[in-house]
């Protein structure tokens, strides 16, 4: 029950999102350029705004980054199955793709528990 409670959580999903979003503020100074920025913010806005409203809006606003993170899994699981890694990031993709996989889930147990309203946040 410790389990579900933690992945139904939304704040934690938000501050898994977050470390996410700071490691991609760090690829944007590092590797992309700042224009990646344009991309980047906009999430991070997104799931600081879940982390603060939550509920039924706080899950809608997590779902956006959710459904973007879900379009990219097959690239990332490609990635993680084939040897090469990217000459930037290196090994360090084989941390980020199950975290990141791992975010997913806690997201979509998060977004139903808040549908739901069996979240430790929905009002009575």
């Amino acid at each position: 029950m410790a389990i579900m409670n933690f992945l139904s959580d939304i704040r934690n999903a938000a501050i898994a999102n977050a470390v996410i979003v700071v490691f991609h503020i760090y690829i944007a100074f590092a590797v992309e350029g700042v224009s990646f920025l344009v991309i980047v913010l906009p999430i991070g806005i997104l799931i600081a705004a879940a982390y603060v409203i939550k509920g039924k809006i706080g899950a809608a606003l997590l779902l956006i980054p959710t459904l973007g993170y879900i379009t990219v899994a097959p690239t990332l699981i490609e990635g993680l199955i084939t040897l090469d890694t990217d000459e930037d990031i290196g090994a360090f993709s084989y941390v980020l793709g199950p975290f990141w996989l791992f975010t997913i889930l806690l997201n979509i147990t998060s977004i139903v528990a808040e549908v739901r309203g069996t979240s430790k946040y929905a009002k009575d």
